[in-house]
């Protein structure tokens, strides 16, 4: 790292959880209001210290009519109001980008000294009925869409993703099974995690390569697992998280996506032109941004927590990123490497693939607890510098947490 460059000023000093499931009985709001109070007590801190709060509100809750505040979505308003918080002086609520984008916010805030204490979360609610994506019932398929829509490729965004995972086995030889081996690992990482969906569910490469096709090539472990929850976390600035409880995760390098010349946007359901090549351009600039400010090379970070929204997503963080070469993920990942023991894990809490759909929240704060040594039988061997990434089509963004500032 260049003697230049500026020591990063802000840490994670807290998480905490909801209950996490399928169709819970408490309302989202109260999730998340649990998950805020759980968090800042993690920080040893007391609701009267959060004076900055940041979320990423929006959710595709479908046509089920389960819409508002507090049912379908928790933005800042509504959590200052019922979590009772009165010394709030900065607050953002993203409607573009994901809750990595929020959480930049609150650094940012805090190192500019708009607030002392952040409060970060984020909520995600599972329709009673219906999908999360919708279907097509019309009887005809106007503009572009007449070039998709009669052939299955309607809203669900798996079927987006599934023409450039298909792309990618014929450009590069790779088979599903070689992805099944992303799907099993990260499983026994859920399997240790007392708070993930399918922690009492082992998984098979058998079982994985028998599932149910959901869009060939993408078969149901490929997709991740919708739930009720939500998480949260604490930031504050470095000199005052070392008088905390736990050890500071500090944020040493921060990346965002950039737009790919020469294309329209990729909308949020995996639909448009060049998706393939957008999510490496995504991963190769928001890691130009991670690597820029955190001084860091690949080969000193010791984890990955990869945003899995669907399997095949982490081919593309990890070739984008610069782990390995293009084409060269599916023989990364394979035997052992990126288990919790291995040189290289990726998702040890079991990624939103096992432990649940929080959009990213899941990946933080693995991190901040490996960082921490915090994780329990989760914990790697090494925990020096992780890397969380989470979105991964145009509003991809991510950052580097360190055991110690740089």
């Amino acid at each position: 790292m260049s003697e230049t460059t500026t020591p990063n000023k802000v840490a994670i000093v807290g998480v905490g959880f909801s209950e996490i499931g399928r169709r819970l009985d408490r309302p989202l709001g109260l999730l998340a209001v649990d998950a805020a109070r759980a968090a800042i007590a993690d920080a040893g801190l007391t609701l009267a210290d959060i004076d900055g709060v940041s979320t990423f509100p929006m959710f595709p809750s479908g046509n089920t009519g389960e819409t508002g505040e507090g049912i379908s979505t928790v933005g800042t308003s509504w959590m200052i109001h019922n979590l009772g918080m009165s010394n709030v002086r900065w607050w953002a609520e993203s409607q573009m980008g994901n809750i990595s984008t929020s959480i930049e916010q609150a650094a940012m805030a805090i190192e500019t000294g708009r607030c002392d204490y952040a409060l970060v979360w984020r909520a995600m609610h599972m329709p009673r009925t219906g999908s999360y994506h919708g279907s097509w019932g019309q009887d005809a398929a106007q503009g572009a869409g007449a070039f998709t829509f009669p052939y299955g490729h309607v809203a669900a965004a798996p079927m987006g993703y599934a023409l450039s995972y298909m792309r990618y086995l014929k450009l590069y030889g790779a088979e599903r099974k070689h992805l099944g081996t992303l799907a099993v690992t990260q499983r026994k990482g859920a399997n240790l995690n007392p708070r993930a969906f399918f922690r009492d569910k082992p998984l098979t490469l058998d079982e994985y390569l028998n599932a149910r096709m959901i869009a060939d090539p993408m078969c149901l472990f490929d997709c991740d697992i919708p739930v009720d929850g939500a998480a949260a976390i604490v930031l504050t600035r470095a000199d005052r998280a070392k008088d905390l409880p736990h050890p500071p995760a500090y944020i040493t390098g921060l990346g965002q996506a950039g737009y790919l010349k020469g294309t329209a946007p990729i909308n949020l359901v995996g639909q448009g032109p060049g998706l393939f090549e957008e999510m490496y351009h995504t991963a190769g600039t928001l890691g130009k941004g991670i690597w820029e400010s955190s001084g860091l090379r690949p080969e000193e970070v010791n984890a990955a927590m990869l945003y899995d929204g669907w399997a095949p997503d982490v081919y593309f963080w990890l070739e984008g990123l610069g782990f390995c070469g293009r084409g060269e993920a599916w023989q990364f990942i394979q035997d052992g490497r990126i288990d919790i023991d291995g040189d290289f894990p990726i998702n040890t809490f079991g990624g939103n693939l096992s432990e649940g759909r929080l959009h990213g929240m899941g990946h933080w704060i693995e991190a901040t607890l490996q960082i921490q040594g915090r994780a329990g039988q989760r914990q790697i061997r090494t925990a020096e510098n992780i890397l969380v990434a989470t979105g991964l089509t145009f509003h991809g963004s991510g950052a580097m947490l360190s055991r110690n500032p740089r």
